[in-house]
Order: C-alpha cells, then sequence, then structure tokens
C-alpha cells in the first residue's frame, strides 16, 4: 500500500489533479493512510501476540474492523479512478486552476514539479501546451518550463513564439502537462489500479476473516476462565465439606 501510494503521489503526480477529480486526490491519500494505520495495527498485534487479554484482543478486533471498512473505500476509490482515467475527458476547470499560479503557493509548486518532472508546459495539446500561460502570466511562461532552469528564463517566451512564428528553439518545454499525463495514466496506472483491487479485495477478506479469529479467541478465553473458576469453586467447596469440625467439648477417644 505504502509503496503504491508513493508510486501514484510521485511519479503520476496523482494528488495534483484534484481539479480534475477529487478522486484523483482520495485514492491515493486513501492507500497512504490504510498503508500506515495496517503497519501501526500490524505492530501492535506483534507486541501483544503472547498476552490472553481480552481488552488487548478486543482493540485487534476492533483496530481491523475499521481497517477493513477504509479497505473497502480504498477499492472502491480505485475503481472509480479507472473509470475516470479510462472515460472522462480532461476537463476545461485546468484553466481555472492555472489562473491561481501566482496566488497560490500551492498550485504554484504543483505545476512546477510536473512541468520539471514531466518535461512539460502548460495544460493541454502538443507542441503548444505553453501558449496556456499567455493568458496568465502574458507573453511569459514560469520558470519551469525552461530546459535549463533559471531565474526569469522563461520571461518573453511566448512573445517571441508569436512574433516569429517560425522559431522554433524556444528553450522551453512546448508538450501540455495534462495530455503527457493522460497518456500516462491510462497506460500505467488503470492497469495498476485493477491490480490493487483485486489484491485490496483479499486484503479486506483477510482482515475480515483476522477480526472472526479474534472474536473467537477471546471467547474460547472466556470460556477457559469460567471453566477454570467452577473448577476452584467446586475444589474449595469440597474442602470446607470435608474439614473435621471440632468443639472444645469433642474429642479423638
Amino acid at each position: 500500500l505504502l509503496f503504491t501510494s508513493g508510486i501514484l503521489i510521485s511519479f503520476y503526480h496523482l494528488t495534483k489533479l484534484d481539479f480534475w477529480s477529487w478522486y484523483y486526490y482520495a485514492c491515493p491519500m486513501c492507500m497512504l493512510a490504510l498503508g500506515l494505520y495496517t503497519f501501526a495495527v500490524s505492530v501492535y498485534g506483534f507486541l501483544i501476540s503472547n498476552q490472553e487479554s481480552r481488552g488487548l484482543i478486543s482493540l485487534i478486533a476492533i483496530f481491523l474492523s475499521i481497517a477493513f471498512f477504509v479497505q473497502i473505500f480504498s477499492v472502491f476509490t480505485a475503481f472509480e479512478l479507472r473509470n475516470k482515467i479510462n472515460v472522462e475527458r480532461i476537463p476545461t476547470s485546468y484553466l481555472n486552476n492555472m489562473r491561481e499560479y501566482n496566488n497560490d503557493e500551492t498550485i504554484k509548486s504543483n505545476w512546477d514539479s510536473m512541468q520539471r518532472e514531466l518535461r512539460c508546459c502548460g495544460g493541454r495539446h502538443y507542441e503548444v501546451g505553453f501558449n496556456d500561460w499567455n493568458q496568465i502570466m502574458a507573453g511569459d511562461v514560469p520558470d519551469s518550463c525552461c530546459h535549463e532552469e533559471a531565474e526569469d528564463c522563461g520571461k518573453g517566451k511566448i512573445t517571441y513564439s508569436q512574433e516569429d512564428s517560425y522559431r522554433t528553439d524556444l528553450s522551453i518545454w512546448k508538450d501540455g502537462c495534462l495530455d503527457i499525463l493522460q497518456l500516462k495514466l491510462k497506460d500505467d496506472v488503470a492497469p495498476l489500479l485493477i491490480i490493487y483491487s483485486g489484491v485490496g479485495v483479499l486484503l479486506a477478506i483477510v482482515e475480515l476473516i483476522t477480526v472472526v479469529l479474534a472474536c473467537s479467541y477471546i471467547a474460547q478465553i472466556s470460556r477457559r476462565r469460567r471453566r477454570d473458576e467452577m473448577f476452584t469453586r467446586a475444589a474449595t467447596a469440597n474442602d470446607e465439606e470435608y474439614l473435621p469440625s471440632l468443639t472444645s467439648k469433642e474429642t479423638n477417644f
């Protein structure tokens, strides 16, 4: 879970596409949270493995019950995200997100990260994707679009291309980031989500079985303790019944 969520967040930038659909953010974050939670529960289970405490084992059953429902939700988000990737087109709302580039540091960081790592610039279309920045930065592109990033390296790049349409060497990436990402998502992420969904269902079944076994173990402990208490009371009662009852007037002669 942790490995898969790390790949989706770091290499495929899913959490940066929340303007496309909230599933792009919910799916990898749910995987990450579930992975950390499951690891913590596993450590707790290991620590109490030698204990026969009904309270401690009851907590394991509760924790794994929560993990079961979260796992089902995670599988649901994976299915929905796969449908979004395969069916839906890139929404025009990405332009509204780009317009906040100069106002929101998080959005600025998201676009800069995508443009550096994917070697792209702007939102959509190959070769002319960088033109999306024109209505936002008035002839400039972010410095993260440059082949060799430096301060103010993106200034005037769109203006230069408009003044000389035959000028092709602008020293910036030209393809739109979302077109590149969409291709990667369909080729790589969609099959990965199918595999994750299958593994997630198996994990949910294992968690459910573990909850049942934990409850059975708690019941077994309870039955054994009741049986021990019954034997203890019976033995005590027999000892009291056969103890000699001597008074001051009774002797052995």
